[in-house]
């Protein structure tokens, strides 16, 4: 018995060497001091980077790929406009919700000089950066509800050219994570948590507590929320609404601020 531990135990200890030799870091490695991460909240890669060198962005995009469908699952015929406005509030000249009406189904440049020639200096309307909205945008890894499923109309579409801006040249120094993906689904709330713990917090007996108002109604399927029987049928009748968007899970995760 006693031989065979001994044995075991030296078979673990050639195994463990091996692994450590087959997960060396490279050469160089030892001259890093510091990882530094910087990641933009609030934006899309391709609404910043899209049109990075080599980077997988807006051209691999084709126009099926980028084409936004309904809340009834059919093609758009156009883009609804930007509910609001798509400056934010205070913003002049102001590109009003009517100028942005019936954009084509398809991503547009929002600095266009024949568009709305709006630079990235200009402050736009906010969008939902949400835990159940967001899962409901990507539609499954499809990727073409975010029109459907959000406030703020055709403004999810737009993107920018980023090369005027200082992290273009940062991009191109060091690494630009091209198909970095957030940890959670929603805002920053969630995802800085997720980020430090890889966890989400709990709310212990939320449905007895003071935030009991605050719990999410959800379909059967546990990631779409159930609609308000007032809620526009269309995309392009206005923003959804739900019976109630909470921030806590029926479950009592606590996903959005």
């Amino acid at each position: 018995m006693t031989r065979s531990l001994f044995s075991l135990c030296l078979a673990s200890t050639a195994l463990a060497s091996l692994t450590a030799a087959a997960h060396a870091a490279p050469p160089g490695f030892d001259k890093i001091d510091t990882v530094v991460v910087i990641y933009a909240e609030n934006r899309s890669f391709d609404n910043l980077y899209g049109g990075f060198p080599g980077a997988n962005g807006l051209a691999n995009v084709s126009a099926d790929q980028a084409r936004q469908l309904d809340r009834d699952g059919k093609p758009l015929a156009e883009l609804p406009p930007a509910w609001g406005g798509l400056t934010g509030k205070g913003v002049t000249p102001a590109v009003t919700e009517a100028q942005t009406a019936h954009l084509a189904n398809a991503s547009f440049a929002i600095d266009d000089p024949k568009g709305f020639n709006e630079n990235t200096g200009v402050i736009t309307r906010d969008l939902w950066h949400r835990f159940y909205q967001e899962q409901m945008q990507i539609d499954a890894g499809r990727n073409d509800k975010f029109v459907a499923w959000a406030d703020s109309g055709s403004l999810v579409m737009g993107h920018y050219d980023g090369s005027t801006l200082p992290m273009w040249a940062v991009g191109r120094k060091y690494v630009l994570a091209d198909n970095f993906f957030q940890g959670a689904f929603g805002g920053s709330f969630l995802n800085h948590i997720m980020l430090a713990c890889a966890c989400a917090p709990v709310y212990p007996h939320a449905d007895t507590s003071p935030v009991k108002g605050q719990i999410a109604v959800v379909e059967p399927d546990g990631v779409t929320l159930k609609m308000a029987d007032n809620s526009p049928a269309s995309a392009l009748g206005g923003a959804p609404k739900f019976v109630n968007d909470g921030a806590i899970t029926p479950d009592f995760y606590a996903v959005n601020t």
